[in-house]
């Protein structure tokens, strides 16, 4: 397989060949690849470039899989500017370039240089300062000139310049100006979670206006009919714009989670060293979290329902109330807690964990509601054993939580029993029931990984957000003209962000004929009937999406994991993303682009 060669040469008339593309050995080797070529300077600056790498990930306390994810990441870096890197070690060596000859290795390039009396040829003359691999099939490169010319336009257009602007007011301002509590979970409230917000609305908002304006423009302005009198299909075209669109969003999403980060860990050091404790343990690190096995409470209530059936005929309307209120109650008799009780859960933590979680520190989240309405500021008196039953060193805490929200406390180390399961059980000292829901009242906190790898992957999944929007952008200027496809974009997020309007339709059962007594439908109306389908489906879609929180987990310390990263990418750029796209497509491969306007 032939590959291009770029051949310099200096007075005394040797030559020498520098591959073009990839180059697998700069990548693994780095700033010792750099040595072997002289480069002095530049080796010197990837030894310091490991060096911080390495002191700042260990300063975020995080894991080695974080160091690895980095190295693979800064060897790609390196690896597609190994030409550059060859170039500047031949011309400091005294060699100037000639031309670029195709061969099959670099002394095969030479001799075809030397064959033609050392003229190149005319179309050797040209030299490749953005070269792919050459086992790259030609359509992605036809892919990749679309997403430079993309991300070529953007910057014409002085749009990057407008975003730096704007992530820097994002980044740095707006921390500033909005003051924090002195707490731990404040301050990561402040820095993190409006920072990156703000991030990921102006990125958001950003990407739809490019993706609207640079295909719908092209057609408008006729532009496009340079580019697609060139041998490259539709399909191409529109797959080349949404890369240069996602390899801008990356590049300044990379930059502002960076400064981010840096600002993040310099700014903790103003924190009282107490809350820097905490920051340490309970925010800056990547915790999983295990909760009870809701019981299957169908059995209980079928026996109660098939023994209230056999007392006496009733109603198909009567059933369905009766049904309603056995499994309330079936419900209630496994979450209420009366008083002066106790309730137990058994929280198993997986196989091996009793190894993997020695001496680290455990927390629970817990949330539970009153039967009586508690005033603001009330809370509630509770006593807990945790720890295997049978030991005599069970770890009591008594405390006061408040209602209605999650609250979470520590917990002594080493308290799992040799299976790995964590017994946990309550008195209630208040004078009242208290109401522990089955879903979520009670969770197990552990360490799973540190934050800079969270971190990242949380990015991660912002910019799996950001390739839907470009996807809906393309899509819908496909078709229509700037305007149009902007304001459609819009609605859809409108509809997007109207979950809660979407879920009342669906439980009122229809949009038509409301009752305001009862506050129900009637549902044999068809507009409800269809609404109800509807909205239904649409709820469906906008969860596919809204599942995944990222800046609500890094704020809170939980860990993002590279399943939940990858089922981000299935659901929402291939599935989501891949359905805009399929659309986006055939409108353009189908629309006359020639039509006069």
């Amino acid at each position: 397989m032939n590959r291009r060669f770029e051949i310099y040469q200096n007075d005394a008339g040797e030559r020498r060949a520098v591959p073009c593309g990839f180059s697998v050995t700069a990548a693994l080797l780095d700033w010792i690849w750099a040595l072997f070529l002289n480069l002095w300077l530049e080796a010197a600056a990837l030894f310091v470039l490991n060096a911080v790498l390495v002191a700042t990930l260990y300063a975020a306390d995080s894991s080695a899989m974080g160091y690895v994810v980095a190295q693979v990441l800064q060897g790609i870096l390196i690896g597609t500017q190994a030409r550059r890197l060859r170039a500047l070690s031949a011309e400091r060596h005294g060699y100037a370039f000639v031309c670029t000859v195709p061969g099959r290795s670099g002394a095969n390039a030479i001799a075809k240089l030397v064959q033609v009396g050392g003229e190149p040829l005319p179309e050797w003359r040209g030299r490749h300062f953005f070269t792919l691999p050459d086992f790259i099939p030609v359509s992605l490169r036809r892919i990749g000139a679309m997403a430079s010319l993309t991300i070529k336009a953007a910057f014409r257009l002085r749009l990057v310049l407008v975003l730096l602007g704007l992530l820097t007011v994002a980044v740095f301002v707006l921390p500033s100006i909005i003051i924090h509590d002195g707490s731990a979970r404040g301050f990561t409230q402040i820095v993190l979670t409006y920072s990156l917000a703000a991030i990921t609305g102006i990125l958001g908002f950003t990407t739809l206006w490019l993706a609207c304006g640079t295909l719908a423009s092209d057609i408008e302005d006729c532009q496009i009919h340079v580019v697609m009198s060139k041998p490259i299909p539709r399909w191409e075209i529109w797959i080349g714009k949404w890369v240069g669109i996602l390899l801008l969003n990356a590049a300044l999403l990379t930059f502002s989670g960076f400064v981010v980060f840096c600002l993040l860990l310099g700014r903790s050091s103003q924190l009282p060293k107490d809350q820097q404790e905490i920051l340490r343990k309970e925010v800056l690190v990547a915790r999983a979290g295990a909760r009870e096995t809701v019981p299957d409470l169908r059995p209980a209530i079928e026996e109660l329902v098939a023994e209230r059936l056999k007392k006496g005929d009733l109603t198909p309307v009567d059933r369905q109330l009766v049904r309603k209120q056995i499994t309330e109650q079936v419900k209630a008799q496994a979450q209420v807690v009366p008083s002066g009780q106790i309730r137990r859960w058994v929280i198993d933590l997986g196989a091996g964990a009793v190894d993997r979680l020695r001496d680290e520190p455990l927390f629970l989240r817990v949330k539970f509601f009153s039967s009586e309405y508690a005033s603001d500021g009330a809370t509630f008196a509770f006593r807990w054993l945790i720890g295997p039953p049978e030991s005599s060193t069970r770890f009591p805490i008594e405390n006061s939580l408040g209602a209605e929200s999650f609250v979470e406390f520590p917990i002594a180390p080493n308290l799992l029993d040799k299976d790995g399961k964590l017994v946990i059980d309550l008195q209630n000292w208040n004078n009242l029931a208290i109401l522990f829901p089955l879903e979520d009242s009670m969770e197990v906190l552990y360490r799973e990984g540190g934050f800079a790898l969270n971190f990242a992957r949380g990015l991660g999944i912002i910019l799996c957000w950001l390739a839907l929007l470009g996807s809906i952008g393309l899509a819908c200027s496909s078709r229509m003209s700037f305007q149009v496809s902007s304001f459609v974009c819009l609605a859809i997020l409108l509809v997007a962000f109207s979950g809660g309007t979407i879920s009342s339709v669906i439980e009122q059962g229809g949009i038509m004929g409301v009752d305001h007594d009862t506050g129900m439908v009637e549902k044999s109306n068809s507009i409800n009937r269809a609404s109800v389908v509807v909205f239904s489906a649409a709820k469906r879609i906008i969860g596919v999406a809204q599942d995944f929180s990222p800046v609500e987990s890094l704020s809170t310390g939980r860990s993002i994991t590279w399943g939940l990263l990858a089922q981000a990418f299935l659901q929402i750029v291939l599935f989501l993303g891949g359905s805009f796209a399929l659309v986006g497509i055939v409108v353009l491969t189908r629309r006359e682009i020639a039509l006069p306007t």
